[in-house]
């Protein structure tokens, strides 16, 4: 269980917009993993990840995988070597495994009882998305479009979320209510399954492809 994952902005683990906070991101607030997005195009924010992922998949020889089953395998293997048998020069000559005696201990055992979607709630609320109202009177909101008004058209709002009623609160520039908006996507199920913003239909297709 990490203290903390770092992610690009590219889908899926961010938004390439970055006008709303990654639904990743709010699924790892609620298991108490601290989430660390790049800055735009600036890879380097994880050199040594996106190094690592090159070597992990020249090691385990990916591009030869039938299956995900054996990808996973040949990765696991390629992890075991790279630990417990391969020499490394910048620590004497001898295995990650001999001088980090704590790689294989867990710091933080997994347990499935730490998902609180209320802490995920919480990091939402934070947030502040100015949106212009169309002229239908709405706003979108992760996909979704909400009726703010027909009179409000071509004006900004301020949307934020409310954690205690699961519910957006559209603002005036004053801080004024406008009105107020339940997000059933939001529930405690989508968000620990990652489902917040899928489709029925996309779920579905999901569903099908993995039989």
């Amino acid at each position: 269980m990490p203290a903390a994952i770092r992610t690009d902005n590219g889908e899926p683990f961010g938004v390439p917009t970055r006008d709303v906070i990654p639904i990743l991101s709010l699924w790892l607030v609620a298991w108490g993993i601290k989430p660390i997005l790049n800055r735009p195009s600036r890879p380097q924010d994880n050199a040594k990840v996106e190094s690592n992922q090159g070597t992990a998949s020249r090691w385990a020889e990916v591009y030869k995988c039938q299956n995900l089953e054996q990808m996973q395998q040949q990765l696991d293997q390629a992890c075991l070597i790279q630990r417990n048998h391969f020499p490394v020069k910048r620590i004497g000559k001898t295995t990650r495994n001999e001088v980090f005696k704590d790689l294989y201990t867990p710091a933080r055992p997994f347990e499935e009882a730490c998902f609180n979607e209320k802490n995920a709630y919480a990091y939402l609320a934070k947030a502040v998305y100015p949106r212009k109202v169309s002229t239908v009177g709405s706003v979108s909101i992760y996909g979704k479009p909400f009726q703010v008004g027909a009179k409000h058209k071509g004006i900004t709002v301020f949307v934020k979320f409310d954690p205690d009623n699961i519910q957006w609160l559209f603002l005036d520039q004053h801080g004024n209510l406008v009105v107020s908006i339940s997000d059933a996507r939001f529930s405690k199920e989508n968000l620990f399954n990652l489902t917040v913003c899928q489709r029925t239909d996309s779920l579905n297709l999901s569903v099908a492809e993995t039989h």
